[in-house]
C-alpha cells in the first residue's frame, strides 16, 4: 500500500515538473515570436516610402526645378521627369486604396477607372523617389558641367578668367583654331538645349583637340628653339661658309661667263629670227589673205614689235661683253 501511494505522488511531481518546463518553453519561445515579428515590422515600416515622402520629395524637386530656373539653366528634361513622378504619384494613392481592406466600394471603383491597364500590384510610393532623385541628379549634373565648360573656356581666354584659374591653364597654344573653338561654342549650345550627354562628348573632344595643337606648337616651339641655338652657336662658321660660297660662285660663274653669254645671244638671235617670221606672216594675213581684221592685225604687230625691240637693244650689249671677255682671255694666253 506504501509502495502505490510512494508511486502516485512521484508520478504526480514528474507530471507537474513536466508541465511547468513545457510551459516556460512554450512562453520563451512565444515571447521570442512576439519580439521578433515587433522588430521585422518596425524595420519593414522604417523602409517603407509613405505617400508624405513621396509628396516631400516631389516638393523639393519643384524647388529644384525653381533654382535651376533662377540660373537660366534649361529645365525641359526636369518638367518632363517631374510630371511623371506626379503621375506615379497618383497612381500610387488609387493603388493604395485597393490595397486598404477598410477603403468604401465608392474609392475602390475609383481607383480601378483610374489604374485601368496599369499593373497596379507593383506601383508604390517608392517608384516616385526614381524620378525625383534623376531630378537631383540632373541639378548636380548641370552644376558640375557649367563649371567644366568655365574650365575649358580659361584655355581659350585665360584673361577672363580668375587669378587661380589663369595660373593653372595658362594658354599653351599661341593661337588656338577656330575649329577648336567651335567644339566649345558647340558644347554651349548642346547645355543650353539640355543635353548634357552631347556636352560631356564635345568637352571630351575639345579636351583632344586641343591637346594636339599643343603638342603641334610644342613640337615647332622645339624646332625654333633648336634652329636658334644652332645659329647663336655656330653663326661665325656659317658666316664664314657664305662668304667662302659666295667668292666660288663668283669665280664659278667667271669662268663659265663666257658660254652662258654665248647661250644668250643664240637664244636671242634665234627669237629674233622667229619674231621676223611672225610679223611676215601676220602681214600676209592682213594685206594679202585678209583672214584677219584690223583690230587683230594691231595688237599682234605691236606686241611682236616691243619683244623685237627688246631684243636688240639688249643683243648688242652682250656681244660687247662677249668680245670683252675674248680680249682677256687672249692677254692672259
Amino acid at each position: 500500500m506504501k509502495t502505490e501511494i510512494g508511486i502516485i505522488v512521484v508520478s504526480i511531481f514528474l507530471i507537474l515538473g513536466l508541465s511547468f518546463f513545457i510551459f516556460n518553453s512554450q512562453e520563451s519561445n512565444l515571447t521570442g515570436f512576439a519580439v521578433y515579428n515587433e522588430s521585422s515590422e518596425n524595420t519593414e515600416n522604417e523602409n517603407v516610402m509613405t505617400k508624405e515622402h513621396a509628396s516631400l520629395a516631389i516638393e523639393e524637386a519643384e524647388l529644384i526645378i525653381s533654382e535651376m530656373q533662377e540660373n537660366n539653366f534649361s529645365t525641359l528634361y526636369m518638367n518632363d521627369t517631374l510630371i511623371t513622378a506626379k503621375k506615379i504619384f497618383k497612381q500610387a494613392k488609387y493603388a493604395e486604396i485597393l490595397r486598404d481592406g477598410n477603403a468604401s466600394e465608392t474609392a475602390k471603383q475609383e481607383a480601378r477607372r483610374a489604374l485601368i491597364l496599369v499593373n497596379w500590384k507593383e506601383i508604390t510610393y517608392e517608384n516616385v523617389f526614381i524620378y525625383t532623385n534623376e531630378i537631383k541628379n540632373r541639378r548636380e549634373k548641370a552644376f558640375l558641367l557649367i563649371d567644366k565648360i568655365a574650365v575649358e573656356e580659361s584655355k581659350i581666354n585665360p584673361e577672363g578668367a580668375g587669378l587661380y584659374i589663369k595660373d593653372l591653364f595658362s594658354p599653351k597654344v599661341e593661337e588656338i583654331s577656330e575649329e577648336t573653338k567651335q567644339i566649345l561654342e558647340d558644347a554651349k549650345i548642346a547645355f543650353q538645349e539640355d543635353r548634357y550627354q552631347d556636352v560631356e562628348d564635345l568637352l571630351e573632344e575639345f579636351r583632344i583637340a586641343l591637346e594636339e595643337e599643343e603638342i603641334e606648337t610644342s613640337i615647332l616651339l622645339g624646332i625654333k628653339k633648336g634652329a636658334k641655338n644652332f645659329f647663336q652657336r655656330y653663326y661665325i662658321h656659317m658666316i664664314i661658309i657664305l662668304i667662302l660660297l659666295s667668292i666660288a660662285g663668283y669665280f664659278i660663274y667667271k669662268k663659265f661667263e663666257k658660254k652662258i653669254i654665248r647661250k644668250k645671244i643664240r637664244k636671242m638671235k634665234i627669237e629674233k629670227g622667229v619674231l621676223m617670221k611672225l610679223i611676215k606672216k601676220v602681214q600676209e594675213d592682213r594685206f594679202k589673205k585678209n583672214i584677219i581684221s584690223e583690230l587683230v592685225y594691231n595688237i599682234r604687230t605691236k606686241e611682236y614689235q616691243e619683244k623685237l625691240q627688246e631684243i636688240k637693244q639688249e643683243l648688242p650689249i652682250l656681244e660687247r661683253r662677249l668680245e670683252e671677255l675674248k680680249k682677256k682671255i687672249k692677254n692672259k694666253q
